[in-house]
């Protein structure tokens, strides 16, 4: 049923795909620096041109972590996640940093849908495990025996689906010091106390 759905997408690809663009999805995180044992989020909004009433219709991605800097805790739900197409809305794994699997899907046999945008697609929750200094950043692959990692689709039923590629993914970066230059600054500060004390 899901397979034949998609296939409605491909069918208006090549008439519509000039119509639509901009599209560009990113990833930003809610702080600049952690240390160990420290929680942080990432969110993911994507945002596009297009005409009046697009909305993005899909979004299925595995997010790559360039590194062994933090494990995920959560992956909130995709609220405007349609799960009679079949998507969850979850990950189907996490290893790491990385989440693999993440898809979910408005499409406009099944209504209602969100028009947001920017649109709010999910949030993440990690918790540093950084060993060494190093910084964060994500690429995305396509989900396995998916389209294509995000679409948009026209305000009606007859506007074909645009299917865009990893270029329109866009991800901030986090950095992770040393626990030695942490406990350095940590020392600084402290020094700095005592002199005021004095």
């Amino acid at each position: 049923m899901l397979r034949a759905m998609v296939g409605i997408g491909f069918a208006g690809l090549a008439s519509g795909a000039a119509a639509q663009s901009g599209l560009v999805v990113a990833l930003s995180f809610d702080k600049t620096s952690v240390a160990i044992g420290e929680t942080f989020n990432a969110f993911i909004t994507a945002t596009w041109s297009g005409p009046f009433g697009s909305y993005l219709s899909s979004f299925s991605v595995d997010l790559i972590a360039t590194g062994p800097y933090a494990q995920v805790n959560s992956v909130d739900t995709i609220a405007w996640n349609n799960p009679a197409l079949g998507f969850t809305g979850m990950p189907a794994s996490i290893d790491g940093a990385s989440v693999l699997g993440l898809q979910a899907a408005q499409f406009s046999l099944i209504p209602p849908f969100t028009f947001a945008n920017p649109l709010f697609v999910t949030r993440i929750n990690l918790t540093s495990t950084a060993l060494d200094a190093g910084v964060l950043t994500y690429s995305v692959r396509t989900v396995a025996g998916a389209p294509a990692p995000f679409s948009v689709t026209g305000p009606g039923f007859s506007d074909p689906v645009v299917f865009f590629g990893e270029d329109a993914f866009r991800s901030a970066s986090i950095g992770f010091p040393t626990p030695g230059v942490l406990g350095v600054a940590g020392l600084g500060a402290l020094v700095a106390a005592r002199r005021r004390r004095v």
